[in-house]
């Protein structure tokens, strides 16, 4: 699934057979005209043949086996991407429109039920509100909700909220995470620093989780914490920003950082076992299966995990043309009954399928 403009200019989402690559069928019933289609991390989610879908201000629901609409509606709120799902529920983030008119940021979380629609306020971080002022594009920066993930624990569903603060310095944001029991409705812990030894602090974003241990991009470094507890375990900065972090089999952590560095790091400390130059296309994931790490650069890559030995690098046979280089995601398919899995790709206007090398 992925999404292409065509010739009368308007984007769409496309869903192609994976054997064959012919496809199935394409949406663009947005409520807006000319509004981008665009899917991005943490824009869609599948439960059974729901397909949810978040455009800023506006939320959809397709049938993922025709491409026919389900329910499409304006929310109250405008959210872009970081969404989540855990089985038929959702879970977006934004600021009501009444404060985002005065252009205050003062995001909370919202759930709804991907088979209806229906939704409604959860909860917000106990942002402190002691240096709220003037940030970005908005007069007051209350709080903003970088990502939430939820989670399962026993009879219980947690939500997991990264979120970010001004601090007392210009330019200057607190990055925070609380662990909310929406079982017990009530706050596991709600406030616990991420960037806490820096002289100033940065944005969190790219939360991921890996058993017990969750994962956050602060501008140029990684932080390690125990999402239970909240507590820090590492914190590795790097030479430039930080993106894509990668748990790989919970003994390693590929991360990429946008000078052209991948790093390969011990998940359980933050040192770095190898690193290699690498030019990242950071429109893109990375796909790993059975010991290989695909991602992209101006070429389709592979490299062995742990041993960082070069697999592949597979130029684009339209690099240099209008068509370009591969970019906009990677993903794949294990194999099975003994044969080799599938990798995924594309470029501008083609997708790509090549068989796995496991």
């Amino acid at each position: 699934m992925d999404t292409y403009k065509s010739g009368t200019g308007k984007s769409k989402i496309t869903a192609r057979d994976p054997q064959t690559g012919m496809m199935k069928w394409e949406w663009n019933d947005v409520l807006k005209d000319f509004e981008p289609v665009w899917l991005d991390r943490g824009s869609a989610f599948q439960f059974e043949h729901y397909l949810f879908y978040n455009y800023g201000p506006r939320n959809y629901c397709i049938d993922a086996r025709t491409g026919q609409t389900i329910w499409r509606k304006e929310t109250g709120y405008s959210a872009f991407g970081n969404s989540a799902m855990l089985g038929s529920s959702y879970f977006t983030k934004g600021t009501p429109r009444s404060l985002q008119d005065q252009s205050i940021v003062e995001d909370r979380v919202y759930v709804g039920d991907v088979r209806t629609g229906k939704e409604r306020e959860m909860v917000m971080p106990r942002y402190s509100r002691k240096s709220i002022r003037q940030a970005a594009s908005w007069k007051q920066y209350i709080g903003l909700v970088a990502d939430v993930r939820p989670i399962v624990e026993g009879t219980d569903t947690l939500l997991l909220i990264v979120y970010n603060e001004t601090g007392p310095g210009r330019n200057e944001f607190e990055a925070c995470i609380g662990l909310y029991n929406m079982t017990q409705q009530k706050w596991v812990y709600e406030r616990e620093r991420l960037n806490g030894q820096w002289p100033e602090g940065f944005n969190a974003s790219w939360l991921t989780v890996s058993g017990d241990k969750m994962f956050t991009i602060l501008n140029n470094a990684v932080a390690c914490s125990n999402w239970r507890t909240g507590k820090l375990l590492w914190f590795r900065p790097l030479p430039s920003f930080a993106a894509i972090p990668t748990p790989i089999e919970d003994k390693y952590l590929a991360v990429f950082s946008t000078d052209s560095r991948l790093f390969l790091l011990d998940i359980n400390t933050g040192q770095t076992i190898w690193e290699k130059k690498e030019t990242l296309n950071t429109t893109s994931q990375v796909y790993y299966d059975q010991g290989i790490l695909y991602f992209l650069t101006a070429s389709l890559n592979a490299i062995e995990i742990p041993s960082g030995k070069k697999l592949w690098s597979i130029a684009s046979p339209t690099s240099g043309k209008l068509d370009g280089s591969y970019w906009g995601f990677i993903t794949g398919a294990p194999g099975k009954n003994g044969e080799k899995g599938r990798i995924f790709t594309r470029t501008g206007y083609h997708t790509y399928c090549f068989e796995a090398i496991k």
